[in-house]
């Protein structure tokens, strides 16, 4: 018999591109999870999840497709698909899970929520996300199709009011629900181009290193990619070295360490150019997101102009004196010094 398994849906889409859903569903044998214009504003920033709208209150199967519409602001367009999901590769990774630190002990966890990530040009992305690991199961191209306000569901007319579109992309000290910070990017850069989204999705044969003082252990490791994918977390509790892979650029490293008289320290690391984002991002979103520069970051030009994306790649983070991080890309021995970040390190109370 199949496995069956609690899960739920959720939805997410760029801080540039607001996205509204306008119908959708991911779809099991024995259950829909349903979406609609109840979801409202969606731009979390590209991979972050837009909250819960509840899910199936019993085990229920792997769904095997997915239909959605949705309404992308910035482009005042409609796209629509209906596609069928690898139910295998979800299953797979439902079964398998994922190792979850719990203070001194290693637990096995699993995946729990689907996230359907809206970009423009119709491109659409799903992962499946949980507890620190979030992994893409599918990418897709949705067709760009009309919906009039006549045709619309009763609750969907008030987007077609003349001037719905102009106020929501407003800043919000102007009443819109624009980021003030991302407003004034894109008044003076413009919107990014539609195509980056899936140009986050290139991977390179890369695996994280950490180097911590002396007769320290790694309690936790968190790292993500800018596809939207996740890994978080350590197999053993205390290997510092993760093995190579298939990844996309890392955008972003959280880990916690012990050193050897016990004390416990923290560092984050977000690669871009403004060195204020760790605390704008946590004071203004009250968490982190895809950097609104990462295109253009130093991290970024490396993979993709520089290395070899099938050769290994160390990507090394050495916090060795308890006091600073420094971080470098190595590849066939060559060091490639990555000095463009915000970062912090901090004695754990």
């Amino acid at each position: 018999m199949e496995e069956k398994y609690k899960w739920k849906g959720t939805l997410s889409a760029p801080k540039e591109y607001q996205m509204q859903a306008y119908y959708g569903q991911i779809i099991a044998d024995d259950y829909q999870f349903p979406f609609s214009d109840i979801w409202g504003n969606i731009n979390q920033g590209w991979g972050n999840d837009g909250g819960s709208g509840g899910g199936a209150d019993k085990l229920v199967g792997v769904p095997h497709t997915l239909e959605f519409t949705w309404y992308s602001l910035v482009e005042d367009k409609f796209y629509a698909g209906h596609w069928e999901l690898d139910k295998e590769k979800i299953a797979r990774l439902f079964k398998e899970g994922f190792s979850q630190t719990y203070f001194d002990s290693v637990k096995k966890g699993t995946y729990d929520t689907f996230i359907v990530g809206l970009a423009p040009k119709g491109r659409l992305v799903l992962w499946l996300s949980g507890a620190g690991h979030q992994v893409e199961v599918g990418s897709f191209q949705g067709k760009e199709i009309k919906i009039t306000k006549e045709e619309a569901y009763d609750k969907f007319k008030y987007v077609f009011e003349p001037s719905y579109r102009e106020d929501m992309l407003k800043d919000k000290a102007s009443g819109g629900l624009t980021d003030d910070a991302v407003y004034k990017k894109i008044k003076e850069e413009g919107y990014p181009d539609p195509g980056i989204y899936d140009s986050f999705r290139e991977k390179f044969n890369w695996g994280p290193k950490v180097i911590l003082p002396a007769g320290s252990t790694l309690e936790r490791r968190n790292f993500k990619m800018c596809n939207g994918e996740e890994e978080g977390t350590l197999e053993d509790n205390s290997d510092p070295v993760v093995p190579n892979k298939k990844r996309a650029v890392p955008y972003l490293f959280y880990f916690q360490w012990k050193d050897k008289d016990g004390k416990k320290y923290s560092s984050q690391i977000v690669f871009t150019g403004n060195n204020q984002y760790i605390m704008e991002a946590n004071k203004i979103y009250n968490g982190t997101f895809l950097p609104l520069d990462f295109d253009k970051t130093e991290i970024y030009k490396l993979f993709k102009e520089k290395l070899d994306k099938e050769a290994p790649i160390d990507l090394v983070v050495d916090v060795s004196n308890n006091q600073d991080v420094k971080v470098y890309a190595e590849q066939d021995k060559k060091q490639y010094p990555i000095t463009q970040m915000d970062k912090y390190v901090k004695l754990k109370k």
